[in-house]
C-alpha cells in the first residue's frame, strides 16, 4: 500500500466522525505528546486532510434542501367583479395573500401567468415566465434564493392583474385556462394552476348569468353552450386551485353559489378533466 493510499484510508473514519455532532473541544483533546513533524508525516497529513475535505463536502450536500420542480401558473381575473372594494371579491388583495403560500406549498419552480379578460386566450397581456430555482445560481443555501425569487413572482402576478384590468376587462374564465394550457411545462409531477376569480364566466359570446342552473338539464345546456364557444383546454395532470369562487361582493345568493359549484364541477372535472382544489379558501 502506498503512503497516499494509507493516508486516505486513515482519513475515512475521521471524515465519518466529522459528520456527527462532536463537541469542538474534543477535536483538540489529546494525552499523547506531539509527534515529530517529519517530511513524510507532513505528506501523509496533507493527503489525509484532502480526503477528509472531500468526504465532508458530501456530508454538506446531504443536508441541503430538495430542489424545486413543479410547473405552476397564476391566472388572474381583471373583470369588474374583482374590484378592491365591498362590491368586488378583491382580486388584488387575494393575490397578495395567496400567491406566496401557493408557490411554497406546491414547490413551484417555473411560474407562468395568464389573464382573465373579455377574450383571455387572445389577450395581449404578457408577463415572462420565472424560474424560481435557477441552476445558474450555485449557492448551497437555496431557501434565501427562493424568498427572493418568490417576491419577483408576486410582482409578476400583480403586473398581469393590472394589465388584465386595463385591457378588455371581462371574465372569460375558460379562456384563461386555455391560455394556461399553452405555457411551457418543464417541471415534474402535477401542473398547478392558481385561478383568482369568481368564475362568473362573462364574455361577448357567453354570459353565465343568463342561464338557469337549477336542474341537471339546465346545467347540461349551459355547459354545452360554453364548450361550444370556448372549446376545452388540454390540461393533463393538472390541479386547478380556486380562490374567490362565486364571490361578487355579497351579491350572489347561497342557492346560486351551489348551482355554480355544480356547473363548474361538470365543466372542470368532466369536460376539462382536471382536479379542483379550494384549499386556499375564498
Amino acid at each position: 500500500m502506498t503512503t497516499e493510499q494509507k493516508a486516505a484510508q486513515e482519513a475515512t473514519p475521521l471524515a465519518a466522525t466529522a459528520c456527527e455532532a462532536t463537541p469542538p473541544a474534543a477535536a483538540h483533546r489529546s494525552t499523547r505528546p506531539p509527534a515529530p513533524r517529519t517530511a513524510r508525516h507532513a505528506t501523509r497529513l496533507t493527503v489525509a486532510l484532502g480526503a477528509t475535505a472531500l468526504l465532508l463536502t458530501g456530508c454538506g450536500q446531504l443536508d441541503g434542501p430538495e430542489r424545486l420542480s413543479a410547473d405552476c401558473t397564476v391566472v388572474v381575473d381583471g373583470s369588474g367583479s374583482g374590484a378592491d372594494s365591498e362590491n368586488g371579491f378583491r382580486a388584488k388583495e387575494k393575490l397578495k395573500t395567496t400567491v406566496p403560500g401557493f408557490l411554497a406549498d406546491q414547490k413551484c419552480r417555473y411560474v407562468s401567468y395568464a389573464p382573465i379578460t373579455a377574450a383571455s386566450a387572445a389577450s395581449s397581456c404578457q408577463v415572462p415566465r420565472i424560474d424560481l430555482d435557477p441552476d445558474a445560481d450555485k449557492r448551497s443555501e437555496r431557501e434565501s434564493l427562493w424568498q427572493q425569487t418568490r417576491v419577483i413572482a408576486q410582482a409578476g402576478a400583480e403586473k398581469m392583474l393590472d394589465c388584465a384590468r386595463e385591457r378588455q376587462p371581462g371574465s372569460d374564465v375558460l379562456g384563461g385556462l386555455e391560455r394556461a394550457s399553452k405555457v411551457p411545462r418543464d417541471g415534474d409531477g402535477t401542473y398547478h394552476v392558481l385561478v383568482i376569480s369568481d368564475f362568473d364566466q362573462s364574455d361577448p359570446d357567453f354570459r353565465l348569468s343568463k342561464f338557469e342552473l337549477v336542474t341537471p338539464a339546465q346545467r347540461d345546456k349551459a355547459v354545452d353552450a360554453l364548450v361550444a364557444v370556448r372549446g376545452v383546454p388540454e390540461l393533463p395532470d393538472t390541479t386547478v386551485h380556486r380562490v374567490g369562487f362565486a364571490m361578487r361582493g355579497g351579491k350572489t345568493t347561497p342557492e346560486r353559489v351551489e348551482q355554480m359549484g355544480q356547473f363548474w364541477q361538470q365543466v372542470l372535472e368532466k369536460e376539462v378533466k382536471v382536479g379542483v382544489d379550494d384549499g386556499y379558501g375564498a
